[in-house]
């Protein structure tokens, strides 16, 4: 086992390589994006309409890609989700990532519950509403989101996508743009 010392030195560098390797990546995406945006230029489309908008700051991607990779490390990919994924509508994401992890027969006792709990308040005047209409009301109430928009983002996210996505997003916008390119001049 390594001393106390040791073992913050050792943290410290692994600290500093993370830094470096995701200084190198996102210098060479931000690179590569300029790259893609002239190449597209050249062939009188828009870079824009094929997904390639400027390139985040430097600074900013290797913030995201350091934040991906301590979130993986530490498990704790619902605070990447919510630091650089969810829509900024989302509110009580602590409350929401209860629901994060639900399978289909809980998300709707859920849907279920929160229905009956309006219908207990209000009575007749929402007998006519859906289980899913009233969820609704809940979700936008509770979380700022709809309710199908709040099962996308909350209840049916992929967190290895998210982070796959996160981690990748770049390169994969790039793939498309040449795809799309292709397609266009072909």
């Amino acid at each position: 086992m390594l001393g106390g010392m040791q073992e913050k030195a050792l943290k410290q560098m692994m600290q500093k390589e993370i830094q470096t390797y995701a200084a190198t990546l996102a210098a060479m995406e931000h690179e590569q994006r300029e790259a893609m945006r002239t190449l597209v230029e050249a062939t009188g489309a828009d870079p824009d309409a094929l997904g390639l908008d400027e390139p985040p700051a430097t600074e900013e991607r290797v913030g995201q890609l350091v934040d991906a990779i301590v979130a993986q490390q530490t498990g704790d990919l619902w605070g990447l989700y919510v630091d650089h994924v969810a829509p900024e509508e989302l509110e009580n994401t602590d409350k929401a990532h209860q629901f994060a992890e639900s399978d289909a027969d809980e998300w709707n006792a859920q849907i279920e519950a929160w229905a009956q709990k309006y219908r207990n308040k209000a009575g007749d005047s929402v007998a006519d509403r859906t289980d899913r209409d009233l969820a609704d009301v809940y979700t936008r109430e509770t979380f700022g989101l709809g309710l199908n928009e709040f099962e996308t983002e909350v209840v049916d996210r992929d967190p290895a996508r998210i982070l796959q996505s996160l981690v990748a997003g770049p390169i994969e916008t790039h793939t498309e743009a040449i795809r799309a390119l292709a397609e266009r001049e072909a």
